[in-house]
């Protein structure tokens, strides 16, 4: 499976989350591809950890699935 079928597939789940269950409230973020991020990133590091490297990554403008393939 290449990057953007990944991609596809990762928001396909979400959006399929999303309309079954509706917004839960209890994750900070509010776009679906940084939920994905820091849903990944919690499953092996610290939450604070997870908070600087998605601030990191909006920082350098990278927090989207083409800037993460480059």
């Amino acid at each position: 499976m290449d990057n953007q079928s990944v991609s596809q597939a990762l928001l396909g789940i979400y959006h399929r989350l999303m309309a079954g269950y509706g917004p839960q409230y209890w994750w900070p973020a509010q776009e679906p591809f940084e939920i994905i991020v820091g849903a990944i990133l919690t499953q092996s590091a610290a939450w604070r950890n997870v908070e600087k490297a998605i601030a990191n990554l909006k920082a350098a403008k990278a927090l989207s699935p083409e800037a993460l393939r480059r």
